[in-house]
């Protein structure tokens, strides 16, 4: 019986651990209700990756439920620029000690990241942030290792300025 009841909450704590990020437990100041999330500028060779950012940004502030995202005259401002992106191998295998091959990759994004107070005119978070995605290169393709790049550098971006308050 007891066993079960740890079982339980064991798996209970695993899955409670799990799934999409929220804002819950924010302690933003009350009054910063609204947000702008400019463009984020470029400095990678992946031309797409800063729109990739971005829209992923604004996706997940809207779904978090706890700032508005506008266009003009926010609370807040979350900008960035893409300073890298790299797509490396990960993992190797060797046959032999003649014969490697590559079995994995790692995509890397790498964005100096600024959460200003706009109403206090301050900086609430300063600083540079990766995000990375492995992918396997026999099943998926470096577009997977982006999208798991993007996840995570979002996530990083949120818990080190919204949540991080």
């Amino acid at each position: 019986m007891i066993r079960k009841l740890f079982a339980g909450i064991g798996i209970l704590l695993c899955a409670g651990g799990c799934g999409i990020y929220t804002f819950s437990g924010s302690s933003l100041p009350g009054y910063l209700k609204t947000v702008e999330i400019p463009l984020f500028a470029n400095q990678s060779l992946e031309s797409d990756v800063a729109d990739a950012i971005t829209s992923a940004l604004s996706t997940q502030i809207v779904s978090g439920n706890l700032l508005k995202v506008v266009q003009h005259d926010g609370n807040a401002t979350i900008s960035g620029t893409v300073t890298t992106y790299a797509n490396v191998p990960y993992t190797f295998s060797a046959a032999d000690t003649r014969q490697v091959s590559v079995q994995q990759y790692v995509v890397r994004i790498t964005a100096a990241v600024e959460f200003m107070d706009n109403k206090k005119e301050t900086a609430i978070y300063k600083g540079t942030i990766t995000g990375e995605g492995v992918y396997n290169l026999q099943t998926e393709n470096e577009q997977t290792g982006k999208t798991r790049a993007i996840q995570q550098l979002v996530q990083l971006i949120l818990q080190n300025s919204v949540q991080g308050w």
